[in-house]
């Protein structure tokens, strides 16, 4: 994805970046609203479990559950809609859990933190 003043465009795969499932996102991703990434300067990430589809650029309400804590900084939080139950991250399969770990910490070590650690970073990001 790439943003600009007209708002997100999606390339499509970025596998001569990200060798892991053929470089195609396995989740839905975008940000937080009015939270910044102290690190990176920008938007929280966050990967959204759902059995809904979703177009770029739609605004849709989540619950977090956890966040991927990766050591460049570069957090990705952990957030479930109306369409799925997961309570943690522990809730995905192990299959799916494998593939998320693997594509996003592809070039970084990555430790999975419970939702209140998750909800700690997003209070600290607020803006």
């Amino acid at each position: 994805m790439s943003y600009d003043k007209n708002g997100f465009k999606d390339y499509g795969s970025i596998k001569e970046k990200i060798p892991v499932n053929d470089g195609v996102m396995p989740v839905c991703y975008g940000y937080i609203e009015n939270a910044i990434n102290k690190t990176e300067k920008d938007n929280v990430d966050v990967i959204i479990f759902s059995n809904k589809q979703y177009r770029t650029g739609d605004k849709i309400e989540v619950e977090v559950v956890g966040m991927l804590n990766r050591e460049d900084g570069d957090h990705k939080i952990i957030a479930i809609d109306d369409s799925v139950a997961y309570a943690n991250f522990s809730d995905v399969t192990a299959q799916e859990r494998k593939l998320i770990l693997d594509y996003f910490g592809h070039t970084h070590k990555i430790v999975v933190e419970e939702k209140e650690k998750a909800m700690e970073y997003l209070a600290d990001c607020s803006s």
